[in-house]
């Protein structure tokens, strides 16, 4: 079972992203994730610049800023119930898995 899902909301703890002086800053949806490469989309977060030419789909082009993408281990889900970045542990509850929170031991989904 995957520990990151789509729609979480996550939290940087390194990289370029961290923020030491207010903490809660640099949170936001994830909007993506590619196992594959290792990373992961967040919304409003490592947001870069992308120069795009005139076309059908795009004809006004120009300079489009879009979400860039942090690696899966700079982040940490943040649990609902006390508001922390925490480690996310897998339980079996009957036939379906269900995913918790190590520090206050609430569920995540």
């Amino acid at each position: 079972m995957q520990k990151l899902k789509v729609g979480d909301t996550v939290q940087v703890i390194s990289g370029a992203e961290r923020s030491e002086k207010t903490p809660a800053s640099k949170r936001g949806k994830v909007l993506k994730i590619d196992h594959d490469a290792g990373r992961v989309t967040v919304e409003g977060l490592r947001m870069v610049k992308r120069h795009m030419r005139k076309t059908a789909q795009s004809p006004e082009g120009g300079i489009i800023e879009k979400a860039g993408t942090i690696a899966l281990s700079d982040v940490q889900v943040v649990c609902t119930k006390c508001d922390k970045p925490t480690r996310v542990g897998v339980r079996a509850d009957g036939d379906t898995k269900k995913r918790f929170c190590k520090n206050c031991d609430a569920l995540i989904d």
